[in-house]
């Protein structure tokens, strides 16, 4: 009997210890390194180089659209490449609006301070509300009188008045020295029944990693073998840079509703599993709230309802939000198979940026395919220990500091929250 309570026992532990994912399972043959050379060479003489020797047309928009993604990926600039990139500045007015977003994309990213003359004359000309906060945000290093360029914008396109873009823009061009609100506040809010919660605390600076923690449903934050709290850095950068209720820009500070463990064909993300989410408007309010709220139109008092009374007024919180209305989606969490050589000198290295999502540290084996470390197999071992596939991920934004975000910063804050 003594041996079956001990077999009982000894069964019992490791199913409750053993991950749900293993990193031997995962591989790319995307990482080697002849993969990663093709796809360095193709990318500078194919997408970019060829495609730039095209004239450009509205027929071979597509291809020059390609090549700006191309040198934003890889990082690339050569003086052919800089000629053309002057030259387009001449019509670039009388391209079509995906164009020039693609085209103010690759110039937010690659040129930054180098054409503000252009720009400056592009936001007299551009009837768009989006492609004007891209003018707006690239000209922040300038003495420009920006919120007055905004206010005769709203003026010119009346219908951007009430724009989610055009809100958070003059919040940001208002400089506000909002504080805060207490971090224990919500840390220890109950955000619905049966809830896995990931807080994800970012700097404004998005050069530098943040840190993710998580909290099961019992209200509990997620700790290891060894009772340390749980945490992973997660970097929430996009290569743009650009703010996070812009296509394409930084992961949106605010509320994601989490939905899933899913997996991605795409291979710069690659096959370890991420963490699907939404944002409002994305999916109707009961997708979101996970049939909680059975409305099917959106309203922003839904938003704030899950808030504790102290966050509620804090606008920042609310960036996802205007970002989902303004028409942005499919940010999740992931792994990464882009080479990251690609940023070596950055201040993220040997994080990857994306196009918006938040990324996990993964480096592979250029020899074999197979991963070498895996944050986000990590993560999502931890989060699928946490009980419950259904929640939100809340990311915040602390401070400006010039450093990754360390777990003692926050620590006092969890461990405060768990005793109230």
């Amino acid at each position: 009997m003594r041996i079956i309570i001990s077999s009982l026992f000894i069964l019992l532990f490791v199913q409750c210890t053993t991950d749900k994912f293993s990193e031997k399972d995962y591989s790319s043959e995307a990482t080697l390194e002849s993969e990663r050379e093709l796809f360095y060479d193709r990318s500078v003489n194919q997408t970019i180089n060829q495609s730039f020797q095209m004239q450009l047309t509205d027929s071979t928009e597509n291809k020059f659209q390609s090549a700006f993604w191309a040198m934003e990926f890889v990082q690339y600039r050569s003086d052919f490449t800089d000629s053309v990139i002057n030259n387009i500045w001449i019509e670039i007015e009388h391209r079509s609006i995906s164009f020039q977003r693609a085209f103010l994309e690759l110039t937010h990213t690659l040129y930054q301070n180098e054409f503000n003359e252009n720009v400056l004359l592009f936001t007299e000309k551009t009837n768009d509300p989006k492609l004007f906060a891209m003018c707006i945000n690239y000209l922040r290093n300038t003495d420009l009188d920006l919120m007055g360029m905004t206010e005769s914008f709203k003026k010119r396109v009346i219908q951007s008045y009430r724009h989610p873009i055009i809100q958070m823009l003059e919040y940001e061009l208002s400089d506000s020295k909002e504080t805060i609100p207490p971090l224990v506040d919500l840390l220890k809010f109950n955000f619905g029944n049966d809830k896995t919660i990931v807080f994800s605390f970012q700097r404004k600076n998005r050069d530098y990693p943040g840190i993710s923690v998580i909290r099961k449903p019992d209200g509990k934050f997620l700790r290891d073998n060894g009772k340390e709290l749980f945490h992973i850095p997660h970097l929430a950068r996009a290569v743009t840079n650009l703010p996070g209720y812009i296509t394409n820009g930084n992961t949106s500070q605010g509320i994601f509703s989490i939905h899933s463990i899913g997996f991605s064909k795409n291979i710069f993300i690659g096959p370890t599993p991420n963490l699907q989410m939404v944002l409002p408007y994305e999916g109707n309010p009961e997708l979101y709230f996970h049939s909680e709220v059975s409305d099917t139109i959106w309203k922003k008092d839904f938003y704030t309802n899950i808030l504790p009374d102290s966050w509620k007024n804090y606008f920042p919180i609310y960036e996802a939000y205007y970002a989902g209305k303004a028409g942005r989606n499919e940010i999740i969490a992931h792994g990464t198979t882009i080479d990251p050589d690609f940023y070596s000198g950055k201040p993220y290295y040997p994080f990857t940026p994306s196009l918006g999502c938040m990324t996990t540290k993964e480096i592979w084996s250029t020899e074999t395919g197979k991963i070498l470390e895996s944050d986000q197999i990590k993560f999502m071992n931890a989060f699928h220990k946490a009980g419950s596939d259904k929640g939100f991920l809340i990311l915040v934004e602390i401070d400006n500091n010039t450093e990754p975000v360390n777990i003692d910063e926050i620590k006092p804050y969890i461990i405060q929250a768990e005793k109230e």
